[in-house]
């Protein structure tokens, strides 16, 4: 299926009369039919809202933004050129972040560096032109990621640590004397520049004495993972003298003597492969500790030095952010100097007597966990894998306390908010919320429960905003994604709560040349420097043909996210997760999605606190109605903030028969135990709660919660999602289709009794009241909402003269395919009534006031097919040879009568790329040209905008392909113009075939069939 291939559906009439609404709000929902093009809805002039204002005028604050991708070798020039095409395409910003993976050669450090005086200049012109352009710059926190410093010294406090070990084994009854084993060396690369030459050294990070334990083997040691009785360590510190120990073991068993040390992880900011060819500084950087302060004011005071005092007055005025990415931190285990003091504040007992537990080894892969170096006995897995989570709790707390916090008091003194990723690690994703100013996941590094957790964490921490790393496509479809995929994955995200998308992204203009002078910016490199080689990431910006469409997306995206930062993000259900950074939930909740609740995952760290009123959790922001809790381990601390809601009277279902045992442990069995009997003691009195209800699975979940929750959005496609957000006395509703089908769906929405429901239009900022719906109670019934694959569809419930002019009456059910009521003049303000149909004859329609009134609709002309096309097109290619790598050379092409195929399938242009335009002329009848038209593509590949007769029609929703042309055709000839803008992925499958040369060539143009569909209106008074 092409991208904007579309099955055709049957068509059917709408739904009639109180069967209809009952339809939906009580039995099974019939087919809903398709509808025509909507009614236009004439009314008297009078002052719209403020939403609507901002919302027609695609208001920038709210735009999307771009990841700006900057080589080691920038210019002011080039980058106020990019900042100006941002601005006039119509996003909000960028933020500038120095990125080098797709350069495969070493450019030379000493010439090109991030933070050097070029690039020191280039960040003061782009903020001086923003101010010009009312355009937000973000920073990224230093030269890639994670956050480091050049040339720091990796075994001071201030550098990424670990804790190793090394072990000996021991006879029992025998004496071990000699050094406390140490760990196997971490080696590492430390490279340095000479005039251009980088050469490389092998160095070793000291590992620096922390503490000894003893224990017991369960068999003889030997074993490639030891078993160890874990109840039988010992601290052994006592014993160790000038780093060496001795130390007798008992008589019976075998023993290890296992030393634990501290060490710089000697880890690069080139996250997460550490095999960036270039050096990103001279000498390189070296990541600090994220969990330690000694860390962070390391970095701060690094990061000061690149900031002059014009450079702070210009971030000052600009407001932008500091931004820090995923924390793609590498170790065997995280460490930090006060460890050992921060987990008893945390957890309230030692560790010591557990460290065996936390003796791991560092993964092959950046993706994948450490690997424990020990197994225990019989049962004792289970404290080891108590006692780890009390470890991540306690890095959780001090990457909160001695990173986050000081980041954001920093930031905010540069007059800058802090926006972040905070996982990668074990961190609360939800209680993290609030304490950045913007938390943002990532289309590649955020799973869907990851999303639902940060989203919901935001909006209990009374924020607004959950901003998205948005990688369209993900890994291997670069230069190969129409903007409608790329709107589509958008949309996919917005249904999980992101409501900022921060594009992967925009490359600076020019390649970087190589420290030996054999690269440099010409042809070859053509369509520019790209961030991150062909692997990863859709570069945006003029090097796309589909750029000279960017406004009508950059404008979609800035409704959309208005629409979905207003106000509060509200939903049905809460889920408690108690993961700690994991890609999955404690408890799966997608039950309650597929049931058709809204629902979020809230973490220990986000309830804390939460205010409960009437049985509502968080009323004046997220709204929940009810809790779900599982019956996985649970600490107590959560299990009395579970006991504290439920006693408030919030709706709590717990699934199973309840936590047995704390998720952490104790600082013995005795206390664990008496930990569990307590968390035990408090899920008895929360299920003995009148406002608790305990079932056997998710399946008696959803009974308990249907008696007394119901979903705010009732949809009847499961495969329709929805986000609501609320604002005072108005409600903001956004359906996606997060299916691979069209579908065409029927909705029952809530909110205040006194509201009108309104569609927003992302594409072309238009707001008017729904012309068909019928009202039960507080819920409006709208029907045959139309939905094609990863669309998205907005409804805004509002007062009556939300758009500035008010209709007293609305249809409720017509036998055409569609009906308005709108209101003219002022005292004596006329309703009139207009009903649309694509077949004429006698329609009914029932008015909300009980009045049932029949129109008649005159004669409708057949369809018309357009198959006689012409095609000018402009491809793009690579420049001459000495030409810079960003410079698109043009070669013009003009096809007569051409098929209505991909240009893969024409010979002279099968390997082409660009912006063709097709042009037809349709003759039409006086009867053909006094009825209204849609214009149906059939399939379009590509970006597209449509001219009829000279002029432009408004923005059209790149999901789908029918045009409402309205009256534009005049009888007699008339001139419809297709323009297509294509993917760059077919000419650099020529042009640069080592990566481009493998892929599959894009199927691009109007591929049609296209027809002109005629429709009639009839329009009378009613009042």
């Amino acid at each position: 299926m092409t991208e904007h291939s579309r099955p055709s559906r049957p068509r059917t009439r709408w739904l009639t009369g109180v069967a209809a609404a009952a339809c939906l709000l009580g039995g099974a929902l019939t087919a809903p039919a398709t509808a025509a093009p909507p009614a236009r809805h004439p009314g008297a002039s009078s002052t719209p809202s403020g939403f609507v204002k901002d919302f027609t005028s695609a208001d920038r604050e709210h735009g999307a933004m771009f990841r700006w991708w900057w080589p080691s070798s920038v210019e002011a020039g080039p980058a106020v050129r990019q900042l100006r095409q941002v601005a006039a395409a119509g996003y909000k910003g960028v933020e500038i972040a120095f990125v080098m993976d797709g350069t495969t050669y070493p450019v030379d450090p000493d010439e090109h560096a991030f933070g050097d005086a070029s690039w020191r200049a280039a960040v003061r012109a782009v903020l001086a032109e923003a101010q010009q352009l009312g355009v937000q710059v973000d920073l990224t926190l230093g030269g890639r990621w994670p956050a480091a410093v050049p040339g720091l010294d990796v075994g001071t406090d201030s550098a990424s640590q670990e804790l190793v070990t090394g072990s000996a084994t021991v006879a029992g009854g025998t004496t071990y004397a000699a050094a406390v084993p140490a760990p196997t060396p971490r080696t590492y690369q430390d490279r340095t520049s000479e005039n251009g030459v980088i050469t490389s050294t092998t160095k070793t990070s000291q590992p620096t004495y922390v503490t000894a334990t003893a224990t017991r083997c369960v068999a003889d040691c030997t074993e490639a993972k030891p078993r160890l009785d874990l109840g039988s360590v010992r601290d052994i510190s006592g014993a160790v003298r000038d780093g060496k120990v001795s130390w007798t073991a008992p008589a019976e068993g075998t023993w290890l003597v296992t030393g634990y040390w501290q060490r710089g992880t000697a880890q690069r900011n080139d996250a997460p492969f550490g095999s960036t060819v270039s050096l990103l500084s001279d000498p390189e950087s070296r990541v600090v500790d994220h969990f330690g302060r000694a860390g962070t004011e390391e970095f701060i005071a690094y990061f000061d030095t690149l900031l002059d005092p014009a450079t702070r007055r210009l971030l000052k005025a600009n407001g932008g952010s500091i931004f820090e990415d995923s924390l793609e931190l590498k170790f065997a285990q995280a460490w930090t100097p006060t460890f050992f003091a921060a987990f008893q504040k945390t957890n309230g007992y030692s560790v010591r007597p557990y460290l065996p537990a936390l003796a791991q080894r560092e993964a092959s892969s950046p993706f994948a966990p450490p690997s424990p170096e020990f197994a225990f006995g019989e049962g004792q897995d289970t404290v080891a894998e108590r006692v780890l989570h009390d470890v991540d709790q306690t890095l959780n707390d001090l990457y909160l306390e001695n990173h986050v916090k000081p980041v954001r008091r920093w930031a905010r003194g540069l007059g800058l908010t802090f926006r972040a990723q905070p996982y990668g690690e074990p961190i609360d994703l939800g209680g993290a919320a609030s304490h950045l100013d913007v938390t943002e996941c990532e289309t590649l590094g955020c799973s869907e429960d990851q999303f639902r957790t940060a989203a919901a964490g935001v909006s209990l921490a009374g924020k607004q905003v959950l901003s998205s790393e948005m990688l369209p496509g993900g890994f291997g479809n670069l230069y190969g994604l129409t903007q409608a995929q790329i709107t589509a994955a958008v949309n996919r995200e917005y249904a999980l709560g992101a409501n900022q998308m921060v594009f992967h992204g925009l490359p600076y203009p020019n390649i970087p040349p190589s420290a030996d002078g054999t690269v440099v910016d010409n042809a070859s490199s053509w369509p520019g420097f790209h961030g991150f080689g062909a692997n990863i990431g859709e570069a945006f910006g003029p090097r796309q043909p589909s750029w000279s469409m960017q406004s009508d997306t950059a404008g979609y995206y800035a409704r959309m996210q208005q629409t979905l930062q207003t106000g509060s993000a509200r939903y049905d259900v809460a889920v408690l997760n108690q993961a700690l950074g994991a890609d999955a939930a404690s408890h799966d909740g997608t039950f309650l999605d597929a049931a058709g609740y809204t629902f979020g995952y809230a973490t220990p760290g986000a309830l804390r606190g939460q205010k409960v009123s009437r049985g509502v959790l968080d009323p004046g922001g997220a709204g929940f109605r009810a809790l779900v809790v599982g019956s996985e381990p649970t600490d107590l601390a959560t299990a009395r903030e579970v006991e504290r809601l439920a006693r408030s009277g919030l709706r709590i279902v717990v699934v199973g028969e309840g936590p047995t045992r704390s998720a952490g442990y104790a600082r013995d069995a005795t206390a664990a135990a008496a930990l569990d009997r307590e968390v035990r003691r408090t899920f008895s009195r929360i299920a003995a709660s009148r406002s608790t209800t305990v079932v056997a699975d998710d399946a008696g979940a959803l009974a308990a919660l249907e008696d007394e929750v119901r979903a705010d959005a009732e949809v009847s496609d499961p495969g329709v999602k929805v986000a609501r957000r609320s604002d005072g006395g108005r409600d903001y509703y956004v359906l996606v289709n997060r299916t691979d089908a069209p579908v065409t769906t029927d909705v029952a929405i809530a909110g205040d009794r006194s509201t009108a429901p309104y569609t927003l239009d992302p594409w072309t900022g238009s707001v008017k009241p729904v012309g068909v719906y019928d009202r039960r109670g507080n819920r409006v019934v709208v029907r045959s909402v139309d939905l094609e694959p990863g669309a998205a569809k907005a409804f805004a419930l509002a007062e009556r003269r939300f758009t500035g002019t008010t209709v007293a009456v609305h249809a409720v059910t017509t036998t055409a395919d569609d009906a308005a009521v709108s209101t003219t003049g002022g005292r004596h303000a006329r309703q009139t009534l207009t009903v649309t149909d694509t077949e004429g004859g006698s329609v009914t329609t029932r008015l909300s006031d009980g009045r049932v009134v029949r129109s008649t609709i005159g004669s409708v002309p057949a369809p018309t097919s357009l198959t006689s096309w012409d095609l000018d097109l402009d491809e793009w290619l690579p420049g001459d040879p000495d030409d810079a790598s960003d410079v698109t050379r043009h070669q013009q092409h003009a096809i007569e009568d051409v098929d209505l195929v991909s240009w893969t399938q024409i010979p002279e242009i099968k390997d082409a790329v660009g912006v063709g335009t097709y042009t037809t002329e349709i003759t039409a009848s006086k009867a053909l040209a006094d009825a209204g038209t849609v214009l149906d593509l059939g399939a379009v590949s590509g970006s597209y905008r449509v001219v009829v007769n000279g002029r432009r029609l408004p923005v059209a929703d790149q999901l789908d392909t029918r045009i409402d042309l309205g009256g534009r055709l005049v009888p007699g000839r008339n001139t419809i113009e297709v323009t297509v803008a294509s993917t760059l992925l077919n000419r650099l499958r020529t042009t640069r075939p080592s990566e481009f040369g493998s892929r599959e060539p894009t199927t691009n143009g109007l591929l049609g069939p296209v027809t002109v569909e005629p429709y009639r209106t009839a329009v009378q008074t009613v009042r």
